[in-house]
């Protein structure tokens, strides 16, 4: 990638995407704290990380260039919330509900 024209703008860019991804961190921890559902909690975890990595990326002496163990990171928080996804939906099946509990009959 080329850089922007503006030697500032890509410090300027980078800050305002971090903290879009504190503020998204914020607002699913305080989800997770009235709901305390285990899914809000790793999508906090998730734009933390987000955060701090792309926090990181901005102190890089060329921050348009490609980290590997950022991009390792960024990667193990997205297979974290994919765990997290599948743990919800497949992990916890209910019983299936007995003809007696029908509020039909």
């Amino acid at each position: 990638m080329n850089p922007i024209s503006h030697p500032l703008a890509d410090i300027f860019l980078l800050g305002v995407v971090t903290a879009s991804y504190l503020l998204a961190g914020l607002f699913f921890l305080r989800f997770w704290w009235s709901t305390r559902d285990f899914l809000f909690l790793a999508f906090a975890v998730f734009f933390g990380i987000q955060g701090g990595s792309s926090t990181f990326i901005v102190g890089l002496s060329h921050p348009n260039e490609g980290s590997l163990w950022v991009g390792l990171v960024r990667l193990l928080s997205i297979l974290a919330v994919l765990a997290a996804i599948l743990w919800k939906n497949v992990g916890k099946r209910q019983a299936p509900v007995s003809q007696n509990q029908n509020s039909y009959q």
